[in-house]
């Protein structure tokens, strides 16, 4: 029961991370989870499949909540999202299918895939962290989103990251959009993406006999304890994002990312 309370404290973390900055809070769920995942004996070599899985199930609440707020505060992004989402959709099914839902996908290339896209995502925060840009959205090309979109929905079926830490670097650094529009498109995009990998992931069947009140990849007191959390934060997230300098998001958003990059950097070369 102590597991699944820590889940619930790390779905509030997650939650709230998620509204403030626009990446479904993965950055947190992927530090917490696999500890959960350990204690209720699940198969070390699934490991990546269970902890993406139940990740991303927990991202797509986190992402739920926190647009229900932004489109009752008019600042929900349709066209951005609706292309980026769309080819995220596409990107994110396939890559779970032929990928990631793999015997080859294995524990040690997982934790080197999220150390390379933190540390990515860590110089790319701090870089654009004082940087104010006001391109109009309408003057982004489609391909340029839907590019945007293919990389990101990639990205999170790989990393359980939820595609944010693609998504918001890309509109921000390359398509100079101001970063608090660039987090509320991501946190669009990426519900529609984490809604499309969670159908997959249910309708899964595991290579490893393992039963947990799961459904495919998705272990339900994990996933569920997580949410909660998320519900009650997201909201509360989105609402300090707003009266928060877009630089102190990025820089707290770093301190995140330095700890997950030094624990998945611990499990990569002494528990992989």
């Amino acid at each position: 029961m102590l597991s699944f309370f820590y889940l619930f404290i790390a779905g509030l973390l997650g939650g709230f991370i998620a509204g403030l900055v626009g990446i479904g809070g993965g950055v947190i769920y992927i530090f917490i989870i696999p500890f959960a995942l350990r204690y209720i004996g699940v198969p070390l070599e699934e490991m990546p499949q269970y902890t993406i899985a139940n990740s991303v199930f927990a991202i797509f609440f986190a992402s739920a909540s926190a647009n229900y707020v932004l489109i009752r505060l008019k600042n929900f992004y349709q066209r951005e999202v609706f292309i980026i989402g769309l080819l995220g959709v596409i990107s994110s099914a396939f890559t779970v299918e032929f990928v990631v839902n793999t015997p080859f996908y294995s524990l040690k290339v997982f934790n080197g895939i999220i150390i390379f896209l933190l540390a990515y995502m860590l110089y790319t925060t701090l870089v654009g962290a004082k940087k104010v840009y006001i391109t109009p959205l309408r003057s982004i090309n489609k391909w340029k989103l839907g590019a945007v979109g293919l990389v990101g929905g990639g990205i999170a079926a790989l990393s359980g990251l939820g595609g944010g830490v693609v998504i918001i670097p890309a509109l921000n650094s390359l398509l100079k959009v101001d970063v608090k529009k660039a987090s509320a498109i991501s946190s669009g995009a990426i519900m529609i993406t984490a809604f499309t990998i969670t159908l997959i992931n249910l309708l899964s069947t595991p290579v490893h006999d393992f039963h947990y009140f799961n459904l495919g990849y998705i272990i339900f007191p994990v996933g569920l304890s997580i949410t909660l959390g998320v519900i009650i934060a997201a909201p509360f997230g989105v609402s300090v994002s707003r009266k928060v300098s877009s630089a102190k998001i990025s820089y707290i958003y770093s301190l995140f990312l330095v700890i997950v990059i030094l624990k998945k950097i611990v499990e990569l070369y002494f528990l992989s």
